[in-house]
């Protein structure tokens, strides 16, 4: 266990030291990986959004049902849950959006918004970067 701990404060610096001043990080496609992909790429996008400031998050994702859940973390939309703002994953592989890694992450990002309170232009967003439904 403490292996694992000082492998992960490692891996932490060595994020930190990779971003550097950069305004993009690109981390990787969603439609690769397993479980563990999706895990470690919310927790990487977390400590950007919460430790350097990134406000926003544009993912591989149908524009209108991305935007939906970005209507959601940003507390501009009907939809009461997380499970509902990613109901509009359909058309694309469900498993790649409507999985519980991806559902954790949106309600973390919903929780992180309502904590910081203020105006719209605090507030982080979710983009969808595809157009296969338009």
């Amino acid at each position: 266990m403490r292996c694992r701990s000082r492998r992960a404060h490692r891996a932490d610096h060595v994020l930190s030291d990779l971003v550097g001043d950069a305004h993009l990080v690109l981390i990787g496609e969603a439609s690769h990986g397993t479980s563990e992909f999706y895990a470690a790429r919310a927790h990487m996008t977390r400590r950007l959004i919460e430790e350097r400031g990134f406000c926003a998050v544009a993912a591989e994702a149908d524009w209108p049902d991305a935007y939906q859940v970005n209507r959601h973390v940003r507390g501009d939309s009907t939809d009461a849950t997380a499970e509902e703002a990613l109901r509009g994953f359909e058309r694309f592989p469900t498993w790649m959006w409507r999985n519980t890694d991806v559902l954790d992450f949106v309600i973390w990002q919903r929780e992180h918004n309502d904590r910081l309170g203020g105006g719209r232009q605090s507030k982080t967003g979710l983009y969808g970067l595809d157009l296969y439904s338009l």
